[in-house]
């Protein structure tokens, strides 16, 4: 049983971060094109200056884009196609493959690199007239629209969050309303019963002092709980309206030794994003 304890605990390992993702939704989650003539297309490259990053994400548009026509990448036209910086159309002088960049992010590494990061509208064939089509969500997502996630957070608390995958400040802050409300609720009924206590026929003055005692401290405190929820909840439209989204996965799992008597065992610890 010993053991068996001690396995479990290393299963239920957690590690908590509080670094939010708050890259542009199209990396994870692509566009839908508005017509059969294109795609969206997402790359990204690491250079040591934005510009050659930049370059090398494009160029890997054409490469992805050229193998999945069955076109041969001719390399030398794609560096010349990248470099003029506008018209990224040409793969070779007998075939053409259009393609429209749309928007961009950068991110700079923690050793001094830039990771960039392009979505490109790519022709879905080769020697096509596209018809290219206006995307104008490159830094907020759909799904992620502040103002959706503060209605949802005016009807029921948190959900603006939990809309926004922090999954635990949500449930915590629709838990911590619930209670609050409950409690201030219970302590101003109880006030209420202390009341009726007072008004009661042939009550004694010594239950109604006490009584009347019990009565203003429940209902102080629940003047006070209630005052902390609506707190709570103003907070919780703050947050939701202001908060960045995230847009990566919050679990992650991972291989841990534990000692338990001198004896390795092994175990899996689970690392939570929030």
């Amino acid at each position: 049983m010993k053991h068996c304890l001690t396995l479990i605990v290393g299963v239920l390992l957690f590690s908590l971060s509080t670094t939010a993702q708050t890259m542009p939704g199209w990396i994870h989650k692509l566009p839908k094109a508005k017509n059969n003539t294109y795609r969206y297309v997402v790359e990204s490259a690491i250079a040591y200056s934005e510009n050659d990053a930049r370059n090398q994400a494009i160029a890997r548009v054409f490469q992805t884009t050229g193998n999945r026509i069955g076109q041969p990448v001719d390399m030398a036209e794609i560096n010349r196609a990248v470099q003029r910086g506008t018209d990224y159309s040409v793969i070779s002088r007998t075939f053409n493959i259009p393609i429209n960049k749309v928007c961009e992010y950068t991110d700079k590494t923690s050793n001094g690199t830039y990771r960039v990061y392009v979505l490109c509208q790519v022709a879905e064939k080769g020697n096509i007239q596209v018809q290219w089509t206006t995307y104008n969500e490159c830094n907020v997502n759909q799904e992620f629209k502040d103002g959706n996630a503060l209605l949802k957070s005016m009807f029921i608390p948190g959900l603006g969050q939990i809309g926004k995958r922090h999954y635990v400040e949500g449930t915590l802050t629709l838990l911590g309303e619930a209670g609050l409300v409950g409690a201030g609720t219970l302590c101003y009924l109880s006030a209420q019963n202390k009341l009726d206590v007072m008004h009661s026929e042939n009550v004694s003055y010594t239950d109604f002092a006490k009584a009347r005692d019990d009565y203003n401290k429940l209902k102080d405190a629940s003047y006070v709980i209630w005052g902390a929820a609506a707190g709570l909840y103003v907070y919780n439209l703050f947050r939701a309206f202001t908060m960045q989204p995230k847009y990566k996965d919050n679990l992650s799992f991972s291989p841990v030794i534990l000692q338990d008597e001198d004896k390795p065992m092994a175990g899996v610890a689970m690392r939570i994003k929030f």
